[in-house]
């Protein structure tokens, strides 16, 4: 997947060992459970060369690494989605289809939007210029009258 201006722009300001750590801990969060044994933070530490710390740092408090982990999050989510279509389609086809999965497929390609209704009020009971008018020369006599 090409290169965004704005992921390059990220990997500018970071560092190898940066860059490096954030693939690391995308990979390491996408991976199945099952079939692959995840990394302890401080497994890459190591790998990359820091401290269990640094990690820490970087993933709460670098808005840039932040930023990059992100980016790298999506692309690889990105590689996933005809598995998520076909997950969809399978809930979609089944004997008990699912409403929410429909619901998200129309929503997806544009069938299906929300429908909002506004309505107004006709300006029954809504007062005049000529009442407002009126209703000051009376609070203007209320006040010449307390003086």
């Amino acid at each position: 997947m090409a290169k965004s201006s704005r992921q390059k722009a990220l990997e500018a300001k970071l560092t190898t060992q940066q860059r490096k750590a954030a693939y690391l801990i995308v990979e390491n969060e996408i991976k199945d459970n099952k079939d692959e044994t995840k990394l302890e933070y401080q497994q890459i530490a190591e790998e990359v060369g820091v401290t269990y710390k640094t990690i820490w740092e970087w993933r709460t408090k670098n808005s840039n690494f932040i930023d990059y982990k992100n980016l790298i999050a999506d692309d690889f989510l990105a590689t996933e989605r005809a598995a998520v279509y076909s997950n969809l389609m399978k809930l979609i086809k089944s004997p008990q289809p699912s409403v929410r999965a429909i619901d998200i497929y129309l929503r997806r390609f544009g069938l299906l939007t929300e429908k909002q209704v506004v309505t107004t009020e006709s300006g029954e009971g809504a007062r005049t210029d000529a009442d407002l008018e009126r209703e000051l020369g009376e609070l203007d006599e209320l006040l010449k009258d307390d003086d």
